[in-house]
């Protein structure tokens, strides 16, 4: 497979080697080379972005409850890295903050929002590290992908869904999306035809095998978002160039 044709966008960190949304899956893509970071944002109950994929901290902390009812400082109380192995313990939650300075600059972040962020507080958070004409922006929910995009025109923004249907296009342009974002398993060559046709790009989750990358990049999938960065050696391009 060509590397200029797909990129690799490390799920969650290189969360296949290293415990998913922390410093250290972050570094470990990094290190492997991957071109962008993929990453989860939600909110503390005192108003903290943090990085994290569920709704609880149950499964990867050894911790529990929702973290939405817990603050920064019950967070930071958290082991996040023992759970993946013993050699990562201590391995905190990371903030938004935290997990950009280790990725902006080395990496084109790209942050799924789990839960509307007031666009004040995201800009005042990417600004310093220079990451608002290069980050991305994905969410499921198409409220926070059209006030992403009205309220901060500089960034891209993404439409996620697990299912397609033959309207999503048309809906991510009215929000103002440039992507589509399909779980892996509904992406055939009709689908990538219709996104394509649309004038959009198409990113897809999660491969973790080289043939169904290869498989992606010929249907005319740009970007993969794996738990394995270096399943495929794609090459680093200007982030406006993806």
């Amino acid at each position: 497979m060509s590397n200029a044709s797909i990129m690799a966008i490390a799920h969650r960190g290189a969360s296949a080697y290293a415990p998913e949304n922390t410093v250290a899956a972050f570094d470990e893509a990094i290190r492997l080379g991957c071109p962008a970071v993929e990453l989860d944002v939600r909110l503390t109950s005192d108003g903290i972005p943090v990085v994290l994929h569920d709704e609880t901290v149950n499964r990867t902390t050894n911790g529990s409850g929702r973290v939405s009812e817990l603050s920064r400082l019950d967070l930071l109380r958290l082991d996040a890295g023992s759970w993946k192995h013993p050699r990562f313990a201590g391995t905190r939650i990371p903030t938004l903050d935290e997990s950009l300075h280790a990725i902006a600059g080395l990496a084109l972040p790209v942050l799924e929002l789990k839960v509307p962020l007031e666009s004040s507080v995201l800009r005042d958070i990417l600004e310093p590290h220079d990451a608002l004409a290069d980050a991305v922006v994905l969410s499921f929910e198409p409220a926070i992908v059209a006030a992403v995009r009205r309220d901060l025109p500089s960034l891209r923004v993404g439409l996620l869904a697990e299912k397609w249907h033959t309207s999503l296009s048309r809906h991510a342009l009215d929000l103002g999306a440039s992507l589509v974002v399909l779980d892996v398993g509904v992406v055939a060559q009709p689908v990538a035809d219709a996104v394509l046709q649309a004038g959009l790009r198409l990113w897809c989750y999660t491969v973790n095998d080289v043939g169904t990358a290869a498989a992606c990049g010929a249907m005319g999938v740009s970007g993969i978002i794996t738990d394995k960065p270096d399943l495929i050696r794609s090459r680093k391009r200007h982030a406006r160039s993806m």
